[in-house]
């Protein structure tokens, strides 16, 4: 294969003219040389393997706060997005690949509707504009995971990739709180509690493959406990919070077993006890200057939720226009114990899409929630129904990191996070591309009880 493309004239054709100049700039100017050689790496990326830029744009997203180069408006991320459209639809055309559908893609799209529709009315489109195309880009993203992401397989690996990123970031989270003596762990994203909301919807994911991919599971054993002891650094409680609700959940559905549910436990205490053994003074420090503001957190949440919920009644059809909930948020946010800043958020995902894009990007956000959830149900049932464990497993997995993900949402803002719109494609995948696997002997039953439990749940 490789000795015919060599002699292909089609191959000489199109590499002499890039070769040439190639060599004549590393004669005179080697840097340059070397550049150019990294843009042609990067377009025979863009033209052959999309799937690789795909896994380098899941990549990059949990280090989004670091790589806004050359400016946040121009980063390396959306540089990243722009590429993957150019190579989906070049590689769309060639093919003639038709659209793949979803119901997730429906309330996408309906809701990105309303996203549009909000800014036409907003007080200041212009200042609704760059809020809006971040929302667009989410969508975006969305939409070319769900285009290019068609086996189980391929499922895994953006798994794999997702919590070796998000493990790596941790490390980084860990190193400022502890060497660098931040008060909160942040890594490569600037506010604690983003952080922690992507730490905690990738530790269900990370479980998964210590569950199933018993090569490997000293390394998922390892991504497992930096990632809890990073969200603990955080001292998010919000994100705690979504992270304790996969425990009744687990247990009340038969999703986890109960062994699973208490070795999880045990496997947070054993991480916090180890980080008190060794970091006492730090921790102890950072816990006293965090509760000494707990209440008045609290009190300034319960402002910011009844000040979006004004705006909503003022504003219900189209709200006050994508990222203008700070600049409203005066007239409406009463009796805050905190000074609300330049830029105050919600710590609601559901109230600030209601405030800033109103009822009808309400809307489409939780359907497009629900549309997920439902897809993976689906593939859980499918996955059973076949005596497909691993499939049952990955299923479950997900269903987890979106029930953390809407749990924490309900005091985070983070619509503008990866988790919601990455979980909406795979979903897709997971409810349509089960894998039969034959069943034998004593496990039979165990597949009745599971059947059993599915169609309760």
């Amino acid at each position: 294969m490789l000795g015919r493309l060599l002699d292909s004239r089609a191959a000489f054709l199109v590499a002499a003219p890039i070769a040439i100049p190639l060599g004549v700039l590393a004669a005179l100017e080697p840097v340059w040389a070397l550049a150019g050689v990294g843009v042609v790496i990067l377009v025979l990326i863009v033209v052959t393997r999309v799937d690789l830029l795909m896994l380098c744009l899941a990549a990059a997203l949990p280090w989004e706060g670091t790589l806004q180069y050359p400016s946040e408006e121009i980063s390396v991320v959306k540089i990243l997005g722009v590429l993957l459209f150019i190579a989906w639809l070049m590689r769309a055309l060639v093919r003639s690949e038709p659209l793949r559908v979803s119901p997730t893609l429906g309330w996408a799209g309906f809701f990105m509707f309303a996203v549009l529709l909000s800014v036409l009315f907003s007080p200041d489109p212009a200042e609704s504009v760059f809020d809006a195309l971040r929302y667009a880009l989410f969508v975006v993203f969305f939409f070319l995971m769900l285009q290019l992401t068609q086996t189980i397989d391929e499922v895994r690996r953006v798994v794999r990739v997702v919590v070796l990123s998000c493990t790596v970031a941790a490390v980084v989270g860990l190193y400022g709180f502890i060497a660098l003596d931040l008060e909160r762990a942040a890594g490569p994203i600037y506010d604690p509690n983003d952080f922690a909301y992507l730490m905690v919807c990738a530790l269900p994911l990370a479980c998964y493959l210590l569950a199933t991919e018993k090569r490997r599971r000293l390394v998922w054993a390892i991504c497992c406990t930096l990632l809890i002891g990073a969200t603990l650094a955080t001292l998010s409680r919000g994100a705690l919070v979504g992270l304790a609700a996969l425990a009744p959940w687990g247990i009340a559905t038969r999703r986890i077993p109960l062994t699973g549910v208490l070795l999880g436990v045990v496997a947070v205490l054993s991480v916090a006890g180890l980080a008190f053994t060794l970091w006492a003074p730090v921790l102890q420090d950072r816990l006293s200057m965090k509760s000494r503001i707990a209440d008045r957190n609290v009190d300034a949440r319960e402002a910011l939720w009844a000040g979006a919920l004004r705006m909503a009644e003022g504003r219900p059809l189209t709200g006050v226009g994508p990222g203008r909930f700070g600049a409203e948020s005066a007239g409406y946010v009463r009796n805050n114990p905190i000074p609300l800043g330049e830029d105050p958020a919600v710590h609601n995902s559901y109230l600030h899409v209601l405030a800033e894009v109103g009822v009808l990007g309400f809307v489409g956000f939780v359907g497009f929630l629900i549309a997920s959830w439902r897809l993976l149900a689906r593939g859980r049932r499918r996955a059973i129904g076949v005596g497909d464990v691993d499939g049952r497993r990955l299923a479950t997995a997900m269903q987890a990191s979106l029930l953390v993900a809407v749990v924490s949402g309900v005091f985070l803002s983070e619509q503008f996070t990866t988790p919601f719109w990455m979980i909406g494609a795979l979903a897709t995948v997971v409810a349509g591309v089960p894998q039969a696997v034959r069943v034998t002997g004593p496990s039979r039953a165990l597949l009745q009880r599971e059947r059993v439990a599915a169609a309760a749940g």
